[in-house]
């Protein structure tokens, strides 16, 4: 390189081809590194002349001016030896240096002419730098491209150890008076282009550090000198957190409502020129991401993603990061899409809500930034540095499902498949259009395992991966219930078995009433459907829930409302709340067990108790309007609920007592097929004699069956018998010879 950069030098201007453009960005920073050896050389004859190199004992390890020579050329060094007055006088030294600049210039913009990119000048356009800071960026660069300049810097600090440029070497050699000299200083401002952006950093590893501002060496940032040598590739610490979509599509393309659409491309188009930040809230899912690319493809930009919950795992924080990734998109000429979590490095986990104070340097950023959260952030908080707009993406509508899953199926299943019932699925499953696509492609994994040729879907396929699609995140807060009985299993009055079909059938065309006779446009609210379930306990409430959850194919989840309500204020509503909106992102079926606990008839306020109970009520009256999902209420006394409570109850089915026949009927569904039955069973007997509940019964069977497991044979009537005894006395009820007759001596026999 030194005897190219010499030629360049000893070469007239006449034989240069100043108008001829430079092949590409290396022949280009070339050139400029030749032009800054000639500045460097200018400072060493000085530093010569005025007798600042002496060295004397004291010095140690130096640089030698042989060594010196030798970076500066081959050539001069020879010339050197023949003739001590040979070194050019340094405004010779100064001409040639603005010659070449000249040269430079004029060749760049040739390149321009000729459509041919030149890294350096793109890098001025994105940041626009000034001719001083120009050369300050590039003489920290060309320590990392050309191993010379780390002598020559050290030979001009006079400092074998100092072998990157300081402000001060920088302002020395690009200065020509001590007052320019302090002009410019403050371009190594941290609020400045260089510092700031940043393209050159101040190294921490300094020996001294008390030392000056101007002592301390400069680093140009490695992902600059990667974009001056034309290297595409992101910031090697934004690599585990970020990725670069090359955008395609367009905002017409996504399955979101048209007013939302109209009002994010107009959004976009106004904080086109300066940028801005979009602020995307809305379940996972929901088109956020997708909205992002696609306006990048509209605007004609790359898109950055990056998942700011991350940012911990590599070691950066917050605002580095938001730094870093506004440098890149500037580099890039991309869109930002930040994927914000519940909560980020450096904030209290009990936030929801992330809070995102943008760098300064981006209030004309001139890139687009969307940020996308589940949780809504105000467009005027003051947190936000540049101009912002807030929009919410909610989950689509039942006929939008319908078409995201005749998409997604046909693109799952390599065309439409016409006996699955998408509105079927559009109206259980309450997906956004992301998870609806992942469920797509886990059903195709699943008819992969099955062996289906083509892996073709089914229903069962579509129905199964859409409910692991579910938040399984309720599962702390309640039980899942693994449905096993049947309708054949359940022993009620013919009324409550009709009530519960109709529960079901009103679930199966809730989307027909609600979205396409139009409904939900009179409704606000209630768009859910609430059950309650009422009669002694033991009568087949739980067992009911678990049937209707099975037959509509939904997940059920089992809360005991008396383990909910808390004796401290504020803390039964916390729980409640958290209950349904976990439950909202899970498609789940809410069965409230004991809600005697909560669902008393609200009394006259007498005490501050009394009021603080009447509010956990109206409480829970709220989310159970706002909830779009099934939600059956459990109680044993129906009449301690007001009129408030029933007006809200879509369906109130009666679990009454079992008379003789249905007890026989529980008795006998009761005992399982493959179970050893004795001949001597009397079912009627049992049924006519003890008035006991379903749930009785249940314990009853079994507890005879391991009786008998116990003694090795089949279960007889003498182990009905005894378990029954033991049954009552669990009730407070002791065996009397009235209830058992001609059995009562086998009671006994337990004593």
């Amino acid at each position: 390189m030194s005897s190219s950069a010499c030629d360049i030098v000893e070469s007239s201007p006449a034989a240069r081809r100043a108008a001829q453009a430079f092949a590409n960005g290396a022949e280009h920073l070339l050139a400029e590194l030749s032009r800054l050896r000639l500045l460097l050389h200018r400072e060493v004859l000085r530093l010569r002349a005025s007798g600042l190199l002496n060295e004397d004992q004291f010095r140690g390890l130096y640089v030698s001016d042989e060594q010196v020579d030798a970076v500066l050329g081959e050539r001069y060094a020879k010339q050197v030896k023949a003739d001590p007055n040979f070194p050019p006088a340094m405004s010779q030294l100064s001409q040639r240096a603005r010659a070449l600049g000249q040269e430079i210039k004029a060749r760049t913009a040739a390149s321009a002419a000729s459509g041919i990119s030149l890294p350096l000048s793109r890098l001025e356009g994105i940041f626009p730098l000034s001719a001083f800071e120009r050369d300050g960026l590039l003489l920290c660069v060309a320590i990392e491209v050309d191993l010379g300049f780390e002598t020559l810097c050290s030979y001009a600090q006079n400092d074998v150890t100092r072998k990157r440029p300081t402000p001060d070497l920088v302002l020395r050699l690009l200065c020509d008076s001590p007052a320019e000299f302090l002009e410019h200083r403050g371009i190594f401002s941290t609020t400045e282009t260089l510092l700031g952006a940043p393209l050159l950093r101040l190294a921490e590893n300094t020996p001294d550090r008390e030392a000056s501002f101007l002592a301390r060496p400069l680093k140009a940032e490695e992902r600059i000198v990667d974009f001056l040598l034309d290297r595409t590739g992101l910031d090697h610490r934004l690599r585990p957190f970020t990725t670069k979509l090359t955008s395609t599509g367009s905002l017409s393309d996504l399955h979101l409502p048209k007013e939302l659409l109209d009002e994010l491309r107009n959004a976009a188009g106004a904080f086109a020129g300066d940028g801005g930040a979009l602020l995307f809230h809305g379940p996972k899912g929901a088109g956020k991401r997708s909205a992002a690319i696609a306006l990048a493809a509209e605007m004609g930009r790359q898109l950055l993603c990056a998942d700011l919950g991350q940012i911990g795992a590599a070691g950066l924080s917050l605002s580095a990061a938001l730094t870093l990734l506004g440098r890149e998109a500037l580099l890039q000429g991309a869109n930002l899409h930040l994927t914000l979590g519940e909560s980020l490095p450096g904030q209290d986990p009990a936030h929801r809500q992330p809070l995102i104070v943008f760098p300064s340097s981006w209030n004309s950023s001139r890139f687009l930034v969307s940020l996308g959260s589940e949780s809504p952030h105000s467009a005027a908080s003051p947190a936000m540095a540049c101009r912002s707009l807030a929009f919410e993406f909610p989950v689509p509508s039942v006929a939008a499902r319908i078409r995201v899953w005749d998409e997604a199926v046909a693109a799952a299943n390599g065309g439409r498949t016409t006996d699955l019932d998408m509105a079927a699925l559009a109206g259980k499953f309450v997906l956004t259009g992301g998870e609806i696509q992942s469920a797509c492609r886990h059903a195709k994994d699943r008819a992969l395992l099955r062996g289906v040729p083509g892996c073709a879907l089914a229903m069962t396929d579509l129905e199964s991966a859409a409910r692991a699609q579910s938040n399984q995140s309720l599962r702390r807060l309640a039980q899942k219930v693994s449905p096993t009985c049947r309708w054949s299993d359940l022993v009620l009055p013919p009324r409550a078995i009709q009530q519960l079909r109709e529960v079901c059938a009103t679930e199966k065309h809730r989307h027909l009433v609600y979205s396409t006779w139009g409904f939900d446009r009179r409704l606000s609210l209630g768009k859910g459907l609430n059950v309650l379930f009422h009669g002694s306990s033991g009568t087949g409430k739980t067992m009911a829930a678990s049937i209707l959850a099975q037959e509509l194919g939904l997940d059920l989840y089992k809360i005991d409302l008396s383990t909910v309500v808390s004796k401290y204020i504020g803390e039964t509503e916390k729980q409640l709340s958290q209950i349904f909106r976990e439950a909202q992102s899970s498609n789940a079926s809410l069965f409230f067990d004991e809600a005697d606990a909560l669902f008393g008839k609200r009394s006259e306020v007498k005490d501050a108790h009394d009021r603080y109970a009447n509010i956990e009520v109206g409480y829970l009256l709220q989310k159970m309007e706002e909830y779009e999902g099934i939600v059956i209420l459990a109680t044993n006394f129906r009449k301690n609920m007001d009129d408030a409570f029933t007006r809200r109850m879509h369906f109130i089915i009666e679990f009454a007592f079992p008379d003789a026949p249905h007890r026989e009927r529980i008795w006998k569904t009761l005992i399982p097929v493959d179970a050893p039955l004795a001949g001597d069973v009397n079912f009627a007997f049992l049924a006519r004699q003890f008035e006991l509940a379903g749930g009785n019964i249940r314990n009853v069977a079994l507890a005879a069956a391991f009786l008998a497991a116990a003694e090795g044979g089949a279960i007889r009537m003498e182990h009905f018998i005894r378990a029954t005894s033991r049954e009552l006395q669990k009730l407070g009820r002791m065996p009397s010879r009235t209830e058992f007759r001609e059995y009562y001596d086998l009671t006994r026999t337990q004593d």
